[in-house]
């Protein structure tokens, strides 16, 4: 034996001292002995080759060391375990994907296993989108007829059918509502139970460009071109508080709102106004905290960070633009771009901003991710920040080296057009659609696909993570 592996045998930290893993019921699942310098991965390994159910009906699991949640790259004596800790495992539902085909359909998939769960069938043409009770045991259906229908997931029973059309429409996170907007933006919430009217909400004079629910379904956001947004409530449809754009025309009329939605906590509301402006506001008072001006054009996207610390913008005028959501001042501009902007996205880490343009490229501060032959509709960064996707309406998907801009791949020179793509839960995979009906799910250090969702036999025109 050497000197260094007799030093590292006599070393506290190769001592063995005995962690309890329990069920969130309260049951023991396993007492174990673990090292300081064990992962928590080697951890997970072990308490999975105890409990085969986990990767039967609960494929998933959070193991919990108090309140916090321990991920795999952890280390045990780092976290703080020691002699007599206690582990919690929770068990957690398959996650799902549900995709919304031209072949008339909707299908819902187990992420992990690709294993087809329910068909949405009975439609009379195309699914062009899938909304989910936050149960998952609804869900709302909409053709390209713009007619409507409601399912139970659990049975895969079309419960009603609404044939419209319906401009836009979607469903309450609670399940019991559904919000119908017409062609006359007359906004109308029905049962979900049974698809009848309950109300309609008539407080807007012209078109209506945003009808939202809360985050809790309790409550329904709304806004208009007319220059007010509307705060309801669902159950009584009784108008709670109205916000009202301070910018002016030179007629001295309110200039309309083009958008509206909760901040992530829901405290707050985030309007778009068309002169490129933004205006936060408190939900509960109606007050305007800050208005974000600078821009010249009309904005295509604004969206404030998960801590609810900055907003960002992006605008028809090429620009992007950050502000402080306290004050409204703006902390930096991102130039670049030679058209208009279709898209900006915090990175994971809130240190940088991705745009995605009509000129047919993406941007990361200074570096540039071009190729596309067309408008890039949206770019996204994996969880580690090190690949940078990009989806385009050349019907492509690009994957790209965040540092260097270098393009790894195009799917559709391989593979065929590109209807959709996403990062898959984690940020380290990507899910995709494609024209062919194909949906398959990519991991990039593998550099291979590892699982496909298979039933579709045409175009999937979208895919939700429910």
């Amino acid at each position: 034996m050497s000197r260094s592996s007799r030093s590292r045998s006599r070393s506290p930290h190769a001592e063995a001292f005995s962690v309890q893993v329990k069920l969130l019921s309260g049951q023991t699942l396993t007492t174990m002995q673990v090292h300081a310098a064990d992962t928590v991965a080697e951890i997970r390994r072990r308490i999975e080759e105890v409990d085969s159910e986990l990767r039967g009906s609960f494929p998933r699991s959070a193991l919990m060391f108090g309140n916090r949640e321990l991920l795999p790259s952890d280390v045990s004596g780092e976290v703080g375990l020691h002699e007599g800790a206690l582990l919690t495992l929770i068990r957690l539902p398959p996650q799902k994907l549900c995709t919304a085909s031209e072949d008339g359909t909707a299908r819902i998939f187990e992420l992990q296993t690709g294993k087809t769960l329910c068909v949405l069938g009975g439609h009379c043409g195309a699914v062009i989108s899938v909304t989910f009770s936050e149960d998952g045991v609804r869900a709302l259906t909409m053709t390209a007829t713009r007619s409507i229908a409601l399912y139970d997931t659990a049975i895969g029973v079309q419960l009603w059918r609404l044939q419209g059309p319906v401009q836009d429409a979607c469903l309450a996170a609670d399940g019991r509502r559904v919000l119908v907007m017409d062609s006359h933006s007359v906004v109308g919430l029905l049962d979900a139970s049974t698809g009848q009217v309950m109300t309609n909400l008539t407080h807007h004079a012209y078109y209506v460009c945003t009808a939202v629910f809360s985050p809790g379904g309790k409550a329904l956001l709304t806004a208009s071109v007319e220059g007010f947004a509307r705060l309801f409530d669902v159950e009584s449809g009784r108008c709670l508080i109205t916000f009202e754009s301070k910018s002016r025309s030179p007629s001295g009329r309110s200039r309309g709102m083009t958008a509206a939605a909760f901040s992530p906590d829901a405290s707050k509301v985030l309007v778009s106004i068309f002169d490129g402006s933004a205006d936060l506001y408190d939900r509960s008072t109606g007050e305007r905290i800050c208005s974000c001006v600078g821009h010249s054009d009309v904005l295509r996207c604004a969206s404030m960070s998960q801590d609810g610390a900055q907003i960002l913008t992006a605008s028809k005028d090429g620009t992007a633009k950050l502000f402080c959501a306290e004050t409204g001042t703006c902390i930096s501009t991102f130039k670049g771009h030679a058209k208009a902007l279709c898209a900006a996205n915090f990175s994971p880490d809130l240190t940088k901003v991705l745009t995605a343009s009509q000129d047919y490229s993406a941007k990361l501060c200074l570096q540039d991710f071009p190729g596309h032959s067309a408008p890039v509709l949206g770019a996204s960064m994996s969880a580690d920040g090190r690949l940078v996707l990009t989806c385009s309406s050349d019907l492509d998907a690009k994957l790209f080296d965040s540092q260097t801009g270098e393009c790894l791949r195009s799917f559709f020179e391989e593979h065929g057009y590109v209807t959709s793509a996403q990062w898959a839960p984690g940020g380290q995979q990507i899910l995709l659609a494609f024209f062919s009906g194909r949906v398959a799910l990519f991991d990039p250090k593998q550099d291979h696909f590892v699982q496909d969702f298979t039933g579709h036999v045409d175009c999937v025109h979208s895919m939700k993570l429910v």
